[in-house]
C-alpha cells in the first residue's frame, strides 16, 4: 500500500513544479503588460513631449475642520531660524517647495506679492526640500523674492504636513490653526478669500 501513496506524492511534487513554472510565467507576463499599461499613462493627456508640464495643473484645495498647525524650528537661507508658533497674532502660509519643480517656480512671485499685500499681517514660509543653498540662493536671487527661505526640513516635519508632492501649501490662521491644504500649485484669489 506504501508504493501508491509514493507514486501518488511523486506525481503531485512534479505537476505542482510543472504549475508554477508556467504559472510563474504567466504572472511575470501579466505583470509586464500590467506595468506596460500603467506607464503608457504616466504622460498628462494635454502633453505632446513626455518633458512637458500640463498646461493648467490642478490644485487640489483641502478646507478641514481647523486643527493646531504643528510647530517646527527652521534655519533660514541667510542665517538664523524661524519657529512657526513665534508668529501667533498673524497668517502664515508654509509653501513646500524646490527649485526643479516648474509649479512652485510658477507661483514664487504670486506668493511674494501676497506677503507684500498684507505685510504686517501675513508671512510666508517657502520651505525648501533638501536643497544645497548653493542652488537655492541663485534662485531666490534670480526671483528678487524677499522671503523667509526656510532650509533642510526635517522627516518628521514632512509627515506632520503631509508633504508628499510639491508644491504644497498650508495656510495658518492667527490663532496657529490649519484653515487651509493645499496640493499643487495655489490658484490666485484662494488665500486672499480664505484670509479676508
Amino acid at each position: 500500500m506504501s508504493e501508491p501513496a509514493i507514486g501518488v506524492d511523486v506525481r503531485q511534487r512534479v505537476a505542482a513544479v510543472l504549475f508554477a513554472r508556467i504559472g510563474g510565467r504567466r504572472c511575470l507576463v501579466a505583470w509586464l503588460l500590467f506595468a506596460a499599461a500603467l506607464l503608457a499613462g504616466c504622460r498628462p493627456p494635454e502633453s505632446t513631449v513626455d518633458d512637458e508640464l500640463p498646461k493648467e495643473p490642478v490644485a487640489y484645495e483641502f478646507f478641514e475642520v481647523l486643527e493646531l498647525a504643528p510647530d517646527f524650528v527652521l534655519p533660514k537661507l541667510d542665517g538664523g531660524t524661524v519657529q512657526l508658533s513665534d508668529l501667533r497674532g498673524q497668517w502664515v502660509l508654509v509653501n513646500f517647495w524646490a527649485t526643479w519643480c516648474a509649479p512652485c517656480r510658477e507661483e514664487m512671485p504670486y506668493l511674494a506679492q501676497l506677503e507684500s499685500k498684507y505685510a504686517g499681517n501675513f508671512t510666508v514660509l517657502a520651505v525648501n526640500m533638501r536643497e544645497p543653498p548653493a542652488i537655492i540662493a541663485p534662485f531666490v536671487a534670480e526671483l528678487g523674492l524677499d522671503l523667509p527661505i526656510l532650509l533642510q526640513p526635517d522627516d518628521a516635519t514632512l509627515l506632520a504636513y503631509d508633504v508628499r508632492g510639491l508644491p504644497i501649501s498650508v495656510l495658518i490662521d492667527p490663532d496657529g490653526m490649519v484653515a487651509m491644504h493645499t496640493v499643487g500649485p495655489l490658484a490666485v484669489g484662494v488665500v486672499e478669500r480664505v484670509v479676508r
